[in-house]
């Protein structure tokens, strides 16, 4: 076997090593801020960076500290991509996280917060998800605010 064969083989199994144990570092990395890898399909190519979800009953204490609640709310979604929380789940993880959250009026007061925010979307009447998740709810709603609605013609007297 030629040198270069050989050399490109040792490096080869010395990548694969190293492949290993920054696997193993990841893994104990996800572990420990409990966050696990989303399922990817088995022919997804390796480019494309990875979705994490958070496993929203070990959010460590601090999590979403000196951060107001819509702040915290974004965070929080943007790591469970893809997966729209309710007002209460939120403030669950809020409170489990050590946030200071009111009692009393405490879901009424995120849920106003998190309607007025364009970066929120309220999704089949009892969740929140971002609004860069559903474009297309968020083209047609502009639409409705500009007086553009598609569906009617508009005639002038």
């Amino acid at each position: 076997m030629p040198d270069s064969e050989k050399t490109a083989l040792e490096l080869l199994e010395q990548l694969r090593t190293e492949r290993f144990e920054l696997d193993v570092l990841i893994q104990g990395l996800e572990k420990r801020l409990g966050v696990v890898p989303k399922n990817q399909e088995p022919n997804s190519s390796m480019a494309s960076s990875p979705r994490i979800t958070v496993s929203i009953d070990s959010i460590p204490v601090g999590f979403f500290h000196n951060l107001s609640q819509v702040a915290a709310a974004e965070k929080l979604l943007q790591m469970s991509y893809g997966h729209p929380l309710s007002t209460n789940e939120i403030l669950d993880v809020f409170r489990k996280s050590g946030m200071e959250v009111g009692a009393k009026f405490a879901s009424t007061a995120l849920y106003t917060a998190l309607n007025r925010s364009p970066k929120f979307e309220r999704v089949a009447g009892k969740a929140w998800g971002l609004s860069e998740w559903y474009p297309e709810k968020r083209r047609k709603k502009e639409d409705k605010e500009e007086g553009n609605f598609p569906d009617t013609k508009r005639t002038q007297d």
